[in-house]
């Protein structure tokens, strides 16, 4: 079953393929399809096209992804057990 984090990173590196290699690509084209189910057999395939690609772009595709979620708070919160289910302040 796919995890909400395995969504957001699909989504993500979906947005920074179609921006490096366009819509159409085929690392695009499965990366948006693994966004969007919970298919393993998608993510996996989604997975081939990502080490398909030549390890330059395969690390700048994924250098890019890994840059955007360190940085959502939401992402990392999301992550967290039991995060939320305090009344302290931080």
């Amino acid at each position: 079953m796919q995890s909400s984090f395995d969504t957001r990173f699909f989504q993500i590196l979906t947005q920074i393929a179609a921006a490096e290699l366009g819509a159409d690509h085929d690392c695009t084209v499965a990366t948006r399809a693994a966004a969007s189910t919970e298919d393993p057999l998608v993510m996996r395939n989604a997975k081939s096209e990502i080490d398909a690609l030549s390890p330059e772009i395969r690390d700048r595709l994924m250098a890019q992804t890994h840059r955007l979620l360190a940085t959502d708070l939401s992402a990392i919160w999301d992550q967290m057990p039991n995060a939320g289910q305090t009344d302290l302040a931080n």
